[in-house]
């Protein structure tokens, strides 16, 4: 099984002479004149450290079209130093139709990108594809990475660029632990991450999504006929999305075994976050995933169930162990207590706050600094009984009925 977060981030950079520089690319989708106070939807594609594909690439293209059809009159940029393996950046952008419209002579880092989000003054969306570890997102390739509590001040700045009804996804491993809570504290606005990895996954002939162990070529299809407005070409970037591993982490920076949640989580860690707009925000956000069904604010309540099973219930080979879950969270809500796991482990205790687990490491010793691949694991007070995929459902159906009276 291919692992996302297999490849060793210390990101720590080895400075010598000739140490990679990099550079950063600013591209708009379906738009060639940027307007920065204009509402806008930005897309940041990690690198893929020229050791990955460009599937981070698809993935975050599949979500701009997603946006562009759902929002036409709204603004998406994509942000992304791709190093993809085997081809140059330019090629990358050139390849998805991507105009750049500001090339930035640096690595993608947090100092090139928080300035560039503070130029943006409505932003209504920012969604992640890449690595990560449990601190921090792979921005670029050297020297990269965005800690979100080392860049606490400048974070909190940019609050105000942010509409009110903003979200953020991060998809990429084990974003859920400190990632995304600490990002939704200090913007105050509702952010997803993932409590184990995340993988790439792509539509079938018989229109479900499966992750790349269980592709069947017999099964491979050219065009996505079914999460959008129309039919989509897979060349051009259309097929691909990414969703959490159906297990507990279990890779580079060591095995998870404590617990772990198998869906995208969302956090509203802020003050007031019971007025709605948090459930909104999520819902808002299930719009616009790449999924088995296209819908839109207008979608029948079923139709939108749909689509919340098709995120929350993790993606398996076996049609039966996705309807398994289905049908567990619907009984759980039936019962009236919510109990139900999703994870074949132990299932950590979310709420809107935190997940309740902190990831501990070994340090690497004398001659380096930071925690020590392979040595990581959780400290956690696993509860039984968990209700974390029905009430995540619940707060999706509520959002999706605030929005319906809007």
């Amino acid at each position: 099984m291919r692992i996302l977060s297999i490849l060793a981030m210390t990101f720590v950079a080895v400075t010598t002479a000739h140490a990679y520089q990099g550079e950063t690319r600013i591209g708009l989708y379906k738009e060639s004149i940027l307007d920065t106070n204009k509402i806008t939807h930005i897309i940041i594609i990690g690198s893929a450290v020229k050791e990955d594909s460009n599937q981070f690439f698809q993935s975050g293209v599949a979500r701009a079209e997603k946006y562009k059809q759902h929002n036409p009159e709204d603004q998406v940029v994509i942000m992304s130093s791709p190093e993809v393996r085997g081809t140059d950046d330019d090629k990358v952008f050139a390849d998805f139709n991507i105009p750049v419209v500001e090339l930035i002579k640096s690595s993608f880092t947090a100092e090139v990108l928080l300035p560039q989000l503070k130029k943006y003054t409505k932003i209504a969306s920012l969604d992640f594809y890449g690595h990560s570890s449990p601190w921090a997102l792979k921005l670029g390739k050297s020297n990269a990475a965005l800690t979100p509590d080392a860049y606490e001040k400048k974070i909190r700045a940019l609050k105000n660029n942010f509409l009110r009804s903003a979200y953020i996804t991060i998809n990429s491993c084990s974003s859920g632990y400190s990632i995304a809570p600490d990002l939704s504290k200090y913007l105050e606005i509702p952010v997803s991450g993932s409590l184990t990895s995340s993988l790439f996954e792509r539509i079938e002939s018989d229109g479900k999504f499966y992750k790349e162990e269980d592709w069947s070529q017999s099964n491979y299809v050219e065009i996505n006929n079914v999460s959008f407005n129309e039919d989509m070409s897979c060349a051009l970037g259309f097929c691909y999305r990414m969703k959490p591993s159906q297990y507990s982490y279990s890779s580079y920076w060591g095995q998870f075994k404590e617990g772990g949640l198998n869906f995208y989580k969302f956090f509203c860690n802020y003050e007031n976050n019971n007025d709605g707009r948090c459930e909104a925000a999520m819902a808002k956000s299930l719009l616009v995933f790449p999924s088995v069904k296209n819908i839109t604010e207008a979608s029948t309540v079923e139709d939108f169930k749909t689509v919340a099973f098709d995120y929350i219930c993790a993606t398996y080979k076996s049609k039966s162990k996705f309807n398994e879950c289905v049908n567990g969270i619907n009984a759980a809500i039936a019962k009236g207590d919510n109990v139900y796991q999703t994870m074949p482990g132990p299932e950590l205790n979310c709420d809107f706050n935190s997940c309740h687990a902190t990831v501990t490491c070994k340090e690497k010793g004398l001659f380096g600094n930071g925690p020590k691949g392979g040595t990581c694991h959780l400290i956690v007070n696993v509860l039984p009984n968990p209700t974390n995929a029905a009430n995540e459902f619940q707060s999706y159906l509520k959002g999706f009925k605030i929005l319906q009276k809007h």
